[in-house]
């Protein structure tokens, strides 16, 4: 829920900020005091356009916050999990900077965001209801969305949206090999060829480095044999000087000085490795020279056998090193062409098991959907016509048409369609005229689905357009009764329906050397009573007003 309002330098605003608390909160003010600002900076905060004339006169940028309380937000808490956007407390902080010259940036967590994002993320945070841009509730998937929370249809989605993907990924499967399986025989062909080519070669695994090596010394063997005669030579083949005897002397030269100095001893040990060590090499190099002879026909036959590589390599295309690799990947492609088929088989018997599964699935679902619409309809309709809309009547229409084959969604559309007066058409709810009309459907629709609904903020601006009297009462117990399971903020000018608020808030403008200042603030009980009885009686406000206003307040207290 939305735990905190944070603005400044927004139009007429200079400094505000405001707790909001759960329940049903209603807003008051003079008309033209600006009670829609505060619906206007959420939906500035959550995304929607910014311009530079919106920053307060005479300052650099407008600034707003809001937190959220996730604790009881799953998907939004998931949400932020899956963009790393830190969910380490239950705390969601979300800011919107605009400066004068129309650029804005946005935050979520401190982190910078997208406004894609930052409006992906609002939706499952808030949802305004009125005359503004973004409604959730004239989009499709919102609409299908509330039917099957409303039916209960959390398990059937899940088991339908994995059988679409399983059913899309076996299909992608079968179009490959169908479309490899057309060009299957000429490159069969030209791999058993190549593979004719190259096994004739009888490659071995790093054959092309080895040969490399073996080159190098035979090209080279009468320098190595003189330099590693040479080497030997002076490690221990010199009667005189050779290392090993040099080395020996040296330990002979300080092992009886070891009580004089307690290093002596390390130096010791380090000077009988280093003859270990190099009695090893000794012996390695006596192997190697013992095994080593100049072959000018194995130096012919290696030079040869490089020369083929590479005319091989050219061929292909590739790098000497890589002809084994290649010669790997031919006969693993022949082999997966040669069983084609066989694979080819198996997809469709996997297929048309999951379109069985899928098309079972989603007739249930559809069962589903049907039974709890007409249910549906009965109580917003029964709800519409509470809400002085006695003719209006609520339909939810399935379309079949235009479906995705194996939809992730089911076999259908679903579109709430609305008729507010007799003889007329029902239409889609997004193509009701009446922003009044549209806040009181909207009402209805929520107050049906109220259990279900996961979106715990609401907002209903102009919700009482067009009413009066016992209806707006009406719609002030529904808001209030909504207001049990949800945070609702309701900007309103009855005072039928502001007294049902549990929360009162005034907004109130002000003008002070030639600026403008907007305010809103939390009514205590008493202010409560004089705010109605502004609404009530206008501008003569009598006792009698003050004690109808103090009986509707009292007759509302819950």
């Amino acid at each position: 829920m939305l735990t905190q309002i944070d603005i400044s330098q927004l139009a007429t605003i200079q400094k505000l900020h405001l707790e909001i608390e759960i329940g049903t909160t209603v807003i008051t003010g003079e008309t033209g005091a600006g009670k829609s600002i505060l619906i206007d900076a959420i939906e500035l905060a959550l995304g929607s356009r910014a311009t530079g004339d919106m920053v307060r006169t005479g300052e650099e940028k407008a600034d707003i916050n809001l937190s959220f309380d996730l604790s009881k937000l799953i998907e939004a808490k998931s949400w932020l999990e899956r963009h790393d956007l830190n969910v380490e407390s239950n705390e969601c902080i979300i800011r919107r900077t605009i400066h004068k010259d129309g650029r804005s940036r946005s935050y979520i967590n401190g982190t910078p965001s997208t406004l894609q994002l930052l409006r992906s993320l609002s939706d499952l945070l808030i949802n305004i209801h009125g005359q503004h841009e973004h409604q959730a509730l004239f989009k499709q998937d919102t609409q299908r969305d509330m039917l099957d929370k409303y039916a209960g249809n959390n398990l059937l989605i899940r088991q339908v949206s994995l059988l679409s993907q399983q059913w899309h990924t076996l299909s992608n499967k079968i179009s490959a090999l169908l479309k490899s399986h057309k060009e299957s025989d000429s490159r069969s062909e030209f791999l058993k060829f190549q593979l004719l080519e190259l096994e004739e070669l009888q490659l071995q695994q790093n054959e092309f480095q080895n040969l490399d090596i073996e080159h190098k010394q035979l090209a080279n063997s009468e320098e190595l044999l003189h330099n590693l005669n040479l080497a030997l030579h002076n490690i221990s083949d010199d009667e005189n000087h050779n290392a090993i005897s040099r080395l020996n002397h040296s330990v002979d030269a300080i092992e009886t000085l070891q009580s004089v100095n307690p290093k002596i001893q390390t130096w010791v040990d380090n000077l009988k490795s280093c003859i270990i060590q190099l009695s090893d090499t000794e012996s390695e190099l006596r192997h190697f020279l013992e095994n080593f002879e100049i072959d000018p026909e194995r130096l012919k036959w290696v030079e040869e056998r490089i020369g083929t590589l590479f005319d091989m390599a050219r061929k292909h295309k590739v790098a000497p090193d890589e002809l084994f690799a290649l010669q790997e990947k031919f006969a693993a492609e022949l082999t997966a062409i040669d069983t084609s088929e066989e694979r080819l088989n198996e997809l469709h018997k996997n297929l048309q098991i999951v379109e069985n599964d899928y098309l079972t699935s989603a007739t249930k679902l559809s069962t589903s959907r049907k039974k709890a619409a007409k249910k549906l309809t009965q109580e917003i309709t029964q709800v519409i016509h509470e809400l002085a809309l006695p003719h209006g009547q609520f339909h939810v229409n399935f379309f079949t048409t235009d479906i995705a084959p194996y939809s992730p969604h089911g076999l259908e559309k679903i579109i709430f369609e609305i008729a507010m007066n007799i003889g007329q058409p029902l239409q889609a709810l997004a193509k009701v005229a009446s922003g009044g009309e549209l806040s009181r459907i909207s009402l209805a629709i929520h107050m049906a689905t109220a259990e279900q609904h996961t979106i715990p903020s609401l907002i209903f601006d102009e919700v009482d357009v067009g009413i009066s009297g016992s209806t707006a009462e009406i719609v002030g117990k529904l808001l209030r009764r909504l207001g049990h399971t949800h945070q609702l903020l309701c900007i309103t000018h009855l005072p039928q329906v502001a007294a049902q608020g549990q929360q009162h808030l005034l907004v109130e403008k002000h003008h002070e050397k030639h600026a403008t200042y907007t305010n809103v603030r939390k009514l205590n009980a008493e202010e409560k009573v004089k705010e109605l009885a502004r609404l009530l009686g206008g501008i003569q406000i009598t006792q009698k007003t003050i004690e109808h206003a103090r009986e509707m307040l009292e007759k509302n207290v819950s």
